[in-house]
């Protein structure tokens, strides 16, 4: 998968964001997403995984949370 960068339009470096335990979105409004693309079950036994793309110019990492459990 491709993805161009929205501020300096070089092509981005597909990748994951990880952790070890639970990677949270906390909104200023008080909603919380869990930041996990890899299903709950998983998550909790291997680490919290989501898709990323990283522009290595900008030092820039883009996350899509179309697939998340939202909380």
């Amino acid at each position: 998968m491709y993805m161009k960068c929205p501020y300096c339009e070089n092509e981005m470096i597909k990748g994951k964001v990880c952790s070890n335990g639970v990677l949270w979105w906390k909104a200023e409004t008080g909603d919380n997403v869990s930041l996990n693309d890899e299903g709950e079950f998983v998550g909790r036994i291997n680490g919290y995984r989501i898709a990323a793309f990283q522009c290595e110019n900008c030092k820039k990492i883009i996350i899509d949370t179309k697939d998340v459990c939202r909380k």
